[in-house]
């Protein structure tokens, strides 16, 4: 790291570091051979002391190619999709919905689909778009669309992917003319330190943002938590960005002992506990078995109920990832649940009294 690309200052302090790590922990293999070649890359966060913007010092763009194997899709979940009317409740009491609706970053397009039969004037950005929704164009939002002039801006989980995050949203505000209003979503890094949530914390996103420094950028806005705190909201007008952000109160200053106690308290739960297996193959599942079962000793592998990544390997240990059917064809005595916000959906799918099931993040 250089300069921190929120305050320009230079004061950089190293607070977590994991070597070696799967580059794309959302990515499925065909093969155990071909997971265990996956392009991996160092995690190392360091902490701006002028500002707290917490951030992977050693992130290259340059890696981040994303494919056919990129499988991110979490609306198989009931709980997922209540929670994207909940965003979307939120959007329409704050009167956001009415004008013209640009989203940057679609990925799949669920949360445009959902927009749309809302009744929502909306239009999405994704150049890895790959459905075939004529309301999602596989570009990049920039000057030559300037003439939608949008209303609002949606930026859902794509800014904690932006090298330079204040300059790209620079960059967007500059193409709708600096009008209307952004609403940005991020994973919310107090709750990730709070809960010791080592497996939050993987390549893909180089930026971890507190209310503090995502409020930062914008001299008035209003922030929030949502999905029981995993996640930050930010709501703003393009007018109100900064250049560069200026010191507002002391920052939090954290220390190297980050994630420290959670390493040492889970590699103990999965080695005590038998016939294990983990639900959940996307970021999470995938950096914890990376880090705590590197050599496929103690997990036998991990339940999804997205069919697309079922009989495929996750990236670097290359354990397997299963359906639900596995639970009658192979012994398994406990489950661990990756995101506690699903353990409930989850405890009504297993429905076997034999099976013990932990959320990780209640343990």
């Amino acid at each position: 790291m250089n300069n921190c690309p929120l305050c320009r200052e230079c004061a950089p302090q190293t607070i977590y570091e994991v070597r070696c790590m799967p580059v794309f922990q959302n990515k499925v293999y065909d093969t155990e051979e071909d997971a265990k070649k996956a392009v991996t890359g160092d995690v190392v966060l360091v902490q701006c002391q002028y500002c707290g913007f917490v951030l992977n010092g050693e992130f290259n763009d340059e890696l981040m190619r994303y494919d056919e194997n990129y499988q991110n899709e979490q609306t198989h979940s009931h709980y997922f999709q209540s929670y994207l009317r909940e965003i979307i409740e939120l959007l329409k009491s704050k009167g956001l919905l009415s004008g013209k609706i640009i989203e940057i970053g679609s990925g799949k397009g669920f949360f445009i689909d959902r927009l749309l039969q809302n009744g929502v004037d909306a239009i999405g950005f994704d150049p890895a778009y790959e459905g075939d929704n004529p309301r999602i164009i596989k570009d990049y939002f920039g000057d030559s669309y300037q003439a939608i002039n949008a209303d609002l801006v949606i930026l859902r989980h794509t800014l904690e992917h932006i090298k330079k995050p204040l300059d790209f949203l620079h960059t967007i505000a500059k193409s709708n003319s600096y009008k209307g209003k952004i609403f940005i979503e991020v994973p919310c890094f107090d709750w990730i330190r709070g809960k010791n949530a080592f497996w939050d914390i993987y390549y893909e996103h180089c930026n971890y943002f507190t209310t503090q420094t995502l409020r930062s950028m914008f001299t008035a806005s209003h922030a929030g938590k949502l999905f029981r705190d995993q996640y930050l909201y930010l709501i703003a007008d393009f007018r109100d960005m900064k250049p560069y952000v200026t010191r507002d109160g002391k920052p939090v200053i954290l220390t190297d002992s980050l994630f420290a106690q959670g390493f040492d308290r889970y590699r103990q739960f999965v080695a005590m506990n038998k016939y294990l297996m983990v639900w959940g193959a996307g970021a999470k599942g995938a950096t914890f078995v990376n880090l705590v079962d590197s050599d496929r000793v103690f997990i036998r592998g991990l339940i999804d109920i997205n069919p697309k990544k079922q009989n495929r390997y996750i990236p670097k240990t290359a354990h397997k990832i299963y359906g639900t059917e596995v639970l009658r064809s192979e012994k398994v005595q406990t489950i661990l649940v990756m995101n506690e916000n699903y353990l409930n959906e989850i405890t009504n799918t297993v429905s076997n009294p034999d099976i013990t099931l932990y959320a990780l993040g209640l343990l």
